[in-house]
């Protein structure tokens, strides 16, 4: 079971890592945007990554198996959303370097889904793994949440994307 979780939990940081370095290296733009301000999300996800990576240094999965299947799709879910944004792939966010708005695919259902990917995977690999990854998985969702903030103001001066917000979820569904 360990070797499992391990293989979905590590197996996505090296895919969103893989995904990030070929965009770039085809657009031959810096994808990492984050600024001073955005610190905070930053940390948050090297250190919720680093756990996705290293917890087997500090504990074993145990617990039913079943939670690996919605942590794989919560995955592959992220990968794809991430691939789906081709060249408009960016980590963080930075005035006139936003991209092409992405609306289709899985950005019809809601303008986040890498996050709602990283966040569910967390998430369900949390009864697997217990403390290290709940640890994680707040640390994601916190990030998560504060990258949107900070994502939303720039992209807020982009009209074509403030109609799309009006009709898509930020997550997934209308609070």
């Amino acid at each position: 079971m360990s070797i499992l979780a391990w293989l979905v939990s590590a197996g996505y940081v090296a895919g969103f890592l893989a995904l990030t370095a070929a965009v770039a290296r085809r657009s031959g733009q810096k994808l990492w945007l984050f600024d001073a301000g955005q610190a905070g999300a930053a940390w948050g996800f090297r250190i919720a990554f680093a756990i996705l990576v290293l917890w087997p240094v500090v504990t074993r999965a145990g617990g039913a198996p079943i939670w690996i299947v919605p942590a794989a799709v919560s995955a592959a879910f992220a990968l794809y959303a991430q691939a789906y944004m081709g060249r408009s792939w960016r980590i963080g966010t930075k005035e006139g370097a936003i991209g092409e708005i992405v609306t289709g695919g899985p950005f019809r259902f809601s303008r986040n889904p890498v996050f709602v990917g990283q966040i569910a995977l967390s998430w369900f690999l949390t009864p697997l793994v217990g403390l290290p990854m709940a640890v994680a998985a707040v640390i994601m969702t916190a990030s998560a949440v504060m990258q949107v903030r900070s994502e939303e103001v720039v992209l807020g001066q982009n009209a074509d994307w403030r109609r799309y917000a009006e009709t898509t979820p930020r997550w997934i569904w209308r609070i």
